[in-house]
């Protein structure tokens, strides 16, 4: 891996933040306070039964992706380029065995959760999904040696965007 090479992560993970241009932005428009609520137009008995069909459609939970069905996506997005899952293997090794701290600010503290399989309560769909933990135990039990134990994927991913002290 060259020394200067510059990586554009846009390719993989890109940042959009939509912040607010007003006041009423932040603020919940199906929402009505107690204290804007003319007494002769309190909310009727229509309104409730929307009111209670809006919200238990939108408070129901979601089908959201397991944390072993990210790691799979990752996995596909390395295979076209290099190693699969060999790679995703060694950089959740090289993430335990180096942690990111504060300094790394948000970027780092999102690569920290998401490269640590431990930081998720989701129960494991298959057997395979056990290798994730046992890479990031491998880090932490042998600091130093991830190469070593994952000698498939030559490259470390985490050398793209950080600096990995030997």
């Amino acid at each position: 891996m060259e020394v200067d090479v510059s990586m554009i992560i846009g390719y993989v993970m890109k940042f959009n933040y939509v912040l607010p241009y007003n006041a009423s932005y932040l603020t919940d428009s199906f929402v009505r306070y107690d204290r804007s609520i003319d007494r002769d137009d309190a909310i009727g008995e229509n309104d409730q039964v929307l009111f209670d069909a809006f919200t238990s459609n939108t408070l129901q939970p979601s089908a959201a992706t397991s944390r072993w069905e990210l790691y799979e996506i990752l996995e596909s997005v390395l295979e076209n380029s290099r190693y699969g899952k060999a790679c995703m293997l060694r950089t959740i090794c090289e993430a335990a065995d180096v942690p990111f701290n504060k300094m790394n600010g948000l970027t780092g503290q999102l690569l920290r959760v998401l490269l640590a399989p431990s930081s998720t309560s989701d129960t494991f769909r298959t057997h395979a999904d056990q290798e994730y933990h046992a890479a990031e135990l491998a880090g932490i039990r042998n600091p130093g040696q991830c190469r070593n134990i994952f000698p498939e994927c030559p490259e470390s991913l985490l050398e793209y965007f950080t600096e990995i002290p030997e």
